[in-house]
Parts: structure tokens; sequence; C-alpha cells
């Protein structure tokens, strides 16, 4: 009898873990979407012919991580002034010192409206 109840919890117990590592645990993926709109994160998604957002802020002297990803299409990224080329999905981390304002473009040809692929990049 012992070992029956010794494998009923055996197997509850890694039923729950299963569950946790897998995405059930919805607080952990709340946090983590809270971290991505600190300031240290800058998520940048292409589709055809737009970025998902028209400005994107970073405060200036503090190191943020550039993550772009391409949902639809083929696209990349380039930031006017910055050693900035990442195409089809990736990432950089980088620091800007002084405040300003840079564009942000497409630099993968895409289409008919690949002229009017542009964004800002506000630094404070």
């Amino acid at each position: 009898m012992n070992k029956k109840w010794g494998l009923l919890i055996s197997s509850v117990a890694l039923s729950a873990m299963l569950m946790t590592a897998c995405g059930g645990d919805k607080e952990q993926a709340a946090s983590t979407d809270a971290a991505a709109t600190t300031g240290t994160q800058v998520n940048i998604e292409a589709s055809n012919w737009k970025f998902n957002q028209e400005t994107y802020e970073v405060k200036a002297g503090e190191e943020f991580t550039l993550n772009f990803k391409s949902t639809e299409g083929f696209h990349g990224i380039g930031i006017q002034g910055l050693d900035v080329d990442l195409q089809k999905d990736g990432s950089k981390t980088m620091k800007i010192d002084a405040a300003g304002e840079y564009t942000i473009f497409c630099n993968v040809i895409c289409g008919p409206d690949h002229g009017k692929m542009v964004a800002k990049l506000v630094v404070k």
C-alpha cells in the first residue's frame, strides 16, 4: 500500500513541475512581460511595410537591448547615425550618451512601400 501512495505522490509532483516548466505559471509570464517594458529592452517588430510603433524611447547613458523581429515578410533595421544593422531577427545591446532623435529604417529592400518603413528612436 505504501508503494502505491509513494508512486501517486511522485506522479502528482512530476505533473506539477512539468506544467510550470511548460508555461502553466501565468504570474511568471506576466512578470516577464513587465520586464520588457522597463526601458532596458526596446522591442521592434516589422511587418509588411510598418513597424509596431512609430516612436521608441530610451534614457541617455543607460544601457539597453534592442530586440528586432520580422513578423511578416523579410525586413531588417538600421538606425541613422548609429552602428545598428539587424536583419530578420536579432538583438544588440548598446548605450547612447547624448540625447536626441534617430531615424530607424528598414535596411532590406522589401517591396513597394519599403521607403515608408521608418520610425524614431528618442533618447531622453
